[in-house]
C-alpha cells in the first residue's frame, strides 16, 4: 500500500482534471480481440460491428495497427459481431451473449477472399473468464425465475454463490472474507447502498420482475471498483418487440409444514402477483421508436390474507407468580435477614406492588409441556394478524438519441405497511411500520469516437423507516408511578424494560422507535471515460457520493432498563418478586440526529494484451472519505491526550444544561488545531493499487489467472453524535448488595450514582485513525469442455487496521474490586476508545463446474473449503481491554465446508424436445414442456462461543460501589463440550459441564467459537409445465418447494452456561442464523405459480 502524503494532495487534482466526477459502477460489457489472416499476422483497419439483437443497436470500431479491436459500453443481451475487410471474407459471430460488466474475447481469423463470402460460427454464452483476474457469478433471469427458492428476493440467489455468505447479525454480506462493511450494491450503475453498514438501502432487492441480472463479484475487482464485494442489479429495458408478463404465486397453509417447535403450522393464504410490459415507444402516424426509444414498467405486490403469529417465549412459573419457590431446592434467602423465607415462600406483604403489576401485565401463565418445572418455551399461544399488502413498481425508457449519444432513465418505488408484534411476549399489542423506499438512475453515453468513450451516471436512493410500537412509555411510568427517570419524557412508544441473569426467562421489552424514525438516502454523480490505444484499452474516472442518515429514535433506557440477578435472594425471579434490580439505567430524551457525509473517489485502470495469450489488468485508486458532520453541529470526542471533551466549532453553546458543570473541560476543535467540522482529521493517503493477470497457454479453452490488490472500508468511524454532552447519559447503576438503593417503583437514583462520575463521555477515538484495508490475492486455473467450464481458485483476504473499541479507563484485571484500583482517569467512569490494531486472514479453496443451458441442461456446483481467523469485527471490543490477542480466533459465521448444486433440466421429451418431437397438440399438452429444478445445499456448522454470567469476577467493569456488577463473559474451558453424534440433540447439543464460572482475579479460560453448532442440508425442488401459444406466448403452472424433504436444520443452541434450563438448548429451526434469509432452510414450503409470458 502506498502512503505518500504529499502525493494525496496532487492526485484528487490530476484525476478530476482527466474527468468530471462520482461512484463509477458501469454496467456495460466489452467485446475485444484480435483479426488476424491465415499466417498469423494481425490485421489493421478491419471494421467490426456489433447489433444488438433486440433492440437493432449497433456499435461500430476498427481494428487497430496491432489489430486489436475494442467494443465498449455494450448493453447486456445477445449480439451478433461482423468483420470486414476488402479481399478477405466477411466474419460472422452468432449468438453472443453478454452479460453485465461482461469483458470477453473473440478474435477474428480472416480468411482472404470475396467479402460476400460469410464465415459463420456460434458465440454462445462464456463459460470462462479469459481476460480478467475476477471471480464472479452472474444470476441471469432463467434463474432468477425458475430457481425454486419461494423467494422474490435476491437474497436466497446469493445463498447459491461460493464464498458469498450472510453475517451472523443483520442483513450484511461477506465476499470471500470481507468484512461485513466491504461491499458494495448498485442497481443500473448507481448505488443503492446505505452508506452505514454497506448493505443495499432498504429492501429494495427483494423483487426480481424488474431483474434482467445480478452480478456478484467476489474477488480480483480492479480499480474501478472500490469494495472487495461487488452486487450490481441490471434493470430490464425494452425492445424492438412488445414483451411481458403477468402472474399469480399462491400460497396456502396446508403448503407449509408445521415447525417442529410451533403448535401450527403457519396459517394466511398469501398471493404474490404483478406482471410486467415493454418495447418500443411506438405512436401510430406519429413516432416509430423502433431501434431507437425503449420503455419498460413492472409491478410485483405481495397480498396475503389474515395470519397468526406463534409466540414461545419463557414464563414464569404459577407459584413463583406468587412467591411460592418450594419446588426449588436452593434457599431463597430474605435480604433483612440473610435467613431463607420459611418453606421458600414469599409473604404476599412483601411483595413488591410495581413488580406484580408489570407481571400480570405482561407475563402470560405457562401452558406447554411440564408446567410444574422451568423449561424452555413454555408458554406457546397464536395471535391474528391482519392482512400484508407491499407494492414494488419500476419504470425505465432507454433512448438513443444520436448514432453517438444514448439515454437511460429509471425509478423504482417500493411501498408498505406491515403490523407485527413487537415484542417476543404475546401481552403486547400490535405495532406497525410503514415504508416508502426510491431509487433513481439517470445515465448518459457518447462516442466521441470508436476508441473513446464517455459515461455519466447520477443515482439517488431513499429509505424511510418509522416503526410504531404500541405501548406507551410515559403512560406506563404514570400508571405504575415509576420514579428516578428523567425529566420532560416525551409521549412516545416504549416499556420498562426488565431483564434477567442466570435466568432463561424472556424479558419484558419491545422495540423502541418513533416517527419519523429512520431515514436514509445516497445520491452519487459519476463520470468516467474509456480510451484504446493500441494494446491498451484504458479507464479513468471519478465519483462523488453524499450519504446522509437521520435519526429521531428512542433509547431503551428512556423509560427504565433494570436487571434481576440472585444477587439479594439467591434467585433472580425472587429478586423481581421483592423489586430489587441488581443493574439500573435510564437515558434522557434523545436529539433527532442528522448526520452525512461526503466521498470523492477516482481511479484509473489499464488492460493491456502483452501478448496474443497474456492480458495484464492493472490500475489504481484513490478514496477520499472525510468523516461525518450533524447537520446541527452536534459532534463530540473526547481527548484521551489532555483529558478534555472536544465539540465541533460552535457547538459548545449546545451543551445540555443538565450536563454536569465542572465535571469535565469542553472544548471546541479549532482551539486546539483539530478540523473544525469533523474533529477527527481525514484519512488522505489511500491508495489501492490492483494487478490482474489472465494468460492462455494452450488457447482459448485455458486460462490461468492471478490478482491482487487493496482495498478500503467505505464509511469513516463515526463520532458521538447528537449524544453526550449535548444529552445526559449515564453509566449502568449498580445497585449494592448491601442496602439497595434502587428498589421499585423507584428505577434509578435521582442524584445518580456517587455524584458526577457516572455521567457517561463522548467516545475516544485515535486522532490518528486510519481507514481499515484489506489486501486481497486470488489464483485459478479454468478450464472449458462439454459446454461446461470447470474452475479451482484459491482466494486470500487479508484485513489490517480494522477499527476496534476497547475501555481505555479500565483497571487491570486481578481479583480486587473496581473501586480499590488506578486509572488513567478515575473521576470518569468508562471511556469507550476507538483505534485501528484488528484483523483477520482468510483462506479458501474453491472448486466449480457451470454448465449453461445445451441439450437441455444447465447446471452450477461448487465445493469450498474455508478458514478465517482473526480477532475483532468492526467496533467490537476485546473482554479483556489489555489483551486483544485472546480474542483471535476461528470466524464464527464462516463454514469450514459448503457444497451447493443448482440445476434446471428440461425433460426431454414433446415438442422441442429430443423424444416424441412430433408428438400431437393432445399428447404434447400432457407430455410436453415440463422442466425441472433443483438445489441441494451442505454446509458444516457456525463456531459458536460459550457464555457466563455473574459478578464480575476481574474488577474491570464500572461500579461505584463495593457489590460487583453483573457480567456476560467467557467462561473457564475444563474438556472438549462436544458430544458424539448419538448423545447430542435439541435438548443437549453440548455438553455443558465442559465450561465453569471463572474464579475471581481473572477472564475465563475459554476461547471463542470453541463450539461446533448444527449443519445445514437442505433440498429444494421445482417443477413445471408450460403450454404454448403460438410462438410467442406461454403460459406456464409451476410447484416449488424449500427443504422438500421437511429435514429438520436446526437453529444454533443456547450457549450461556448460567442459564441451566436453557443451555446447550435448541430451540427453533431455520439454519444457522435461526430464520435465515438466504438458505431457506426452515420447515417445507411449497408455492404454487401461474405464469403468463409473451
Amino acid at each position: 500500500m502506498i502512503r505518500t502524503r504529499n502525493a494525496a494532495l496532487h492526485v484528487p487534482v490530476l484525476l478530476l482534471a482527466l474527468a468530471l466526477a462520482a461512484p463509477a459502477q458501469t454496467t456495460f460489457a466489452t467485446l475485444t480481440g484480435t483479426a488476424t489472416d491465415s499466417t498469423g499476422s494481425v490485421v489493421a483497419d478491419v471494421r467490426l460491428v456489433a447489433t444488438h439483437l433486440a433492440t437493432g443497436i449497433q456499435s461500430t470500431t476498427r481494428s487497430n495497427e496491432q489489430g486489436v479491436y475494442t467494443l465498449s459500453q455494450l448493453r447486456e443481451g445477445t449480439y451478433t459481431l461482423r468483420a470486414s475487410k476488402a479481399g478477405f471474407k466477411e466474419f460472422l459471430v452468432q449468438d453472443i451473449q453478454l452479460v453485465g460488466r461482461d469483458y470477453r474475447r473473440i478474435d477474428v481469423p480472416l480468411e482472404v477472399g470475396s467479402v460476400e463470402t460469410v464465415v459463420e460460427v456460434s458465440g454462445g454464452a462464456s463459460l470462462i473468464e479469459t481476460e480478467t483476474a475476477r471471480i464472479s457469478d452472474t444470476r441471469s433471469v432463467v434463474q432468477l425465475r425458475d430457481m425454486p427458492l419461494n423467494s422474490r428476493a435476491i437474497w436466497a440467489q446469493l445463498a447459491l454463490v461460493p464464498n458469498v455468505l450472510q453475517a451472523s447479525a443483520g442483513s450484511t454480506i461477506r465476499f470471500s472474507g470481507s468484512r461485513s462493511n466491504q461491499s458494495f450494491w448498485s442497481i443500473d450503475g448507481t448505488s443503492m447502498s446505505d452508506g452505514f453498514t454497506e448493505t443495499q438501502i432498504g429492501p429494495l432487492a427483494n423483487y426480481v420482475e424488474s431483474f434482467q441480472e445480478v452480478r456478484i463479484d467476489s474477488a480480483g475487482n480492479t480499480a474501478e471498483f472500490g469494495t472487495v464485494g461487488q452486487v450490481t442489479i441490471i434493470t430490464k429495458s425494452g425492445t424492438n418487440s412488445f414483451h411481458g408478463s403477468a402472474f399469480d404465486y399462491y400460497a396456502t397453509p396446508w403448503f407449509r409444514a408445521r415447525n417442529p417447535f410451533a403448535l401450527s403450522r403457519p396459517t394466511g393464504v398469501s398471493h404474490l402477483l404483478g406482471g410486467s410490459a415493454g418495447g418500443p415507444l411506438y405512436l401510430p402516424g406519429i413516432y416509430d421508436g423502433r431501434n431507437r426509444s425503449f420503455l419498460f414498467g413492472s409491478f410485483e405486490g405481495f397480498l396475503g390474507s389474515v395470519t397468526t403469529r406463534s409466540f414461545s417465549p419463557t414464563v414464569p412459573l404459577v407459584p413463583w407468580r406468587s412467591g411460592d419457590f418450594s419446588g426449588l431446592s436452593a434457599p431463597v434467602r430474605d435480604p433483612l435477614s440473610g435467613q431463607p423465607f420459611g418453606g421458600n415462600r414469599i409473604p404476599a406483604s412483601r411483595l413488591n406492588a410495581t413488580s406484580v403489576a408489570l407481571q400480570n401485565r405482561f407475563y402470560p401463565l405457562p401452558n406447554f409441556g411440564n408446567t410444574s418445572v422451568l423449561q424452555s418455551q413454555n408458554h406457546r399461544q397464536d395471535l391474528t394478524l391482519p392482512a400484508a399488502k407491499q407494492n414494488y413498481y419500476m419504470i425505465r425508457g432507454d433512448h438513443r438519441l444520436t448514432e453517438r449519444d444514448s439515454l437511460m432513465g429509471r425509478y423504482t418505488l417500493q411501498d408498505f405497511r406491515t403490523d407485527d408484534f413487537l415484542s417476543a411476549l404475546p401481552t403486547f399489542p400490535m405495532g406497525y411500520a410503514f415504508r416508502k423506499n426510491h431509487a433513481a438512475t439517470v445515465a448518459y453515453t457518447r462516442t466521441f469516437s470508436p476508441t473513446v468513450l464517455n459515461e455519466v451516471r447520477w443515482g439517488l436512493a431513499t429509505n424511510n423507516l418509522p416503526i410504531i410500537p404500541s405501548v406507551k412509555g410515559k403512560q406506563l411510568v404514570q400508571e405504575l408511578g415509576l420514579r428516578g427517570l428523567a425529566p420532560d419524557l416525551p409521549d412516545i412508544p416504549g416499556v420498562l424494560q426488565i431483564s434477567f441473569a442466570g435466568l432463561a426467562l424472556t424479558g419484558i421489552a419491545q422495540n423502541n422507535w418513533r416517527n419519523p424514525g429512520a431515514t436514509n438516502h445516497i445520491e452519487n454523480f459519476q463520470d468516467h471515460v474509456s480510451l484504446s490505444r493500441g494494446r491498451h484499452n484504458m479507464k479513468f474516472g471519478a465519483n462523488i457520493a453524499r450519504i446522509e442518515g437521520d435519526n429521531l429514535g428512542a433509547d431503551a433506557n428512556l423509560f427504565g432498563n433494570l436487571q434481576f440477578s440472585n444477587r439479594y435472594t439467591g434467585q433472580p425471579y425472587a429478586d423481581f418478586l421483592l423489586g430489587i434490580p441488581s443493574t439500573a439505567q435510564r437515558s434522557f430524551p434523545p436529539l433527532r440526529l442528522d448526520r452525512r457525509r461526503w466521498q470523492y473517489d477516482f481511479f484509473f485502470t489499464d488492460d493491456f494484451k502483452v501478448t496474443s495469450r497474456l492480458t495484464a489488468n492493472y490500475g489504481i485508486r484513490y478514496e477520499l472519505h472525510p468523516g461525518w458532520q450533524e447537520d446541527n453541529g452536534r459532534l463530540a470526542t473526547f481527548d484521551i491526550g489532555s483529558g478534555r471533551i472536544v465539540v465541533r466549532d460552535g457547538a459548545a453553546s449546545k451543551v445540555s444544561p443538565l450536563f454536569p458543570r465542572n465535571y469535565v473541560p469542553i472544548v471546541e476543535a479549532g482551539s486546539i488545531g483539530l478540523p473544525g467540522a469533523t474533529i477527527v482529521r481525514t484519512d488522505r493517503n489511500n491508495f489501492a493499487p490492483r494487478l490482474g493477470l489472465a494468460y492462455r497457454p494452450w488457447g482459448k479453452d485455458t486460462v490461468l489467472r492471478a490478482g491482487v490488490g487493496i482495498y478500503f472500508d467505505q464509511g469513516p468511524r463515526e463520532l458521538t453524535m447528537s449524544g453526550v454532552p449535548f444529552v445526559v447519559n449515564e453509566q449502568p447503576f449498580n445497585n449494592p448488595a448491601n442496602n439497595p438503593v434502587v428498589i421499585l417503583p423507584v428505577v434509578f437514583p435521582s442524584e445518580g450514582a456517587a455524584g458526577p462520575s457516572s455521567v457517561s463521555l463522548p467516545a475516544a477515538v485515535n486522532p490518528a485513525l486510519q481507514m481499515p484495508y484489506s489486501m486481497q490475492y486470488n489464483l485459478t486455473i479454468e478450464h472449458a469442455r462439454w459446454n461446461t467450464g470447470f474452475r479451482v481458485s484459491y482466494i486470500g483476504t487479508n484485513t489490517r487496521q480494522g477499527d476496534y473499541a476497547y475501555n481505555y479507563n479500565s483497571p487491570l484485571p486481578d481479583g480486587q474490586l473496581f473501586t480499590a484500583k488506578p486509572r488513567p482517569f478515575p473521576q470518569y467512569p468508562a471511556l469507550t476508545y476507538f483505534t485501528n490494531g484488528a484483523g483477520h486472514q482468510f483462506h479458501s479453496l474453491t472448486l466449480e463446474a457451470e454448465r449453461r443451458m445445451a441439450r437441455g441442461l444447465q447446471f452450477q456446483s461448487s465445493w469450498v473449503w474455508a478458514r478465517d481467523i482473526g480477532d475483532l469485527e468492526r467496533g467490537q471490543s476485546p473482554e479483556n481491554p489489555f489483551d486483544r490477542a485472546r480474542e483471535r480466533s476461528v470466524w464464527p459465521d464462516i463454514p469450514t465446508h459448503r457444497f451447493t448444486t443448482s440445476w434446471i433440466y428440461e425433460l426431454p421429451w414433446g415438442k422441442g424436445r429430443p423424444f416424441l418431437s412430433n408428438a400431437g397438440r393432445a399428447l404434447n399438452a400432457v407430455i410436453g414442456g415440463w422442466d425441472l429444478s433443483g438445489i441441494y445445499s451442505y454446509y458444516s456448522g457456525q463456531f459458536l462461543t460459550p457464555l457466563w454470567t455473574g459478578p464480575d469476577p476481574t474488577g474491570t467493569t464500572f461500579t461505584a460501589s463495593a457489590t460487583r456488577p453483573i457480567v456476560t463473559i467467557r467462561p473457564d474451558h475444563l474438556r472438549d463440550a462436544h458430544l458424539p453424534p448419538g448423545q447430542r440433540g435439541v435438548s443437549r447439543w453440548f455438553d455443558a459441564a465442559a465450561f465453569a464460572a471463572p474464579p475471581v482475579g481473572r477472564f475465563g479460560s475459554s476461547a471463542k467459537g470453541v463450539i461446533k453448532g448444527p449443519n445445514v442440508n437442505v433440498w429444494h425442488l421445482g417443477l413445471f409445465k408450460s403450454f404454448r401459444f403460438g410462438e410467442q406466448a406461454r403460459v406456464r403452472w409451476e410447484l416449488t418447494g424449500t427443504n422438500f424433504f421437511n429435514h429438520p436444520n436446526y437453529s444454533n443452541p443456547a450457549t450461556n452456561i448460567s442459564q441451566a434450563a436453557a443451555v446447550g438448548v435448541i430451540t427453533g429451526v431455520g439454519g444457522v442464523n435461526g430464520a435465515s434469509t438466504g438458505d431457506q432452510p426452515g420447515a417445507r414450503n411449497f408455492r404454487m405459480g401461474l405464469r403468463l409470458e409473451w
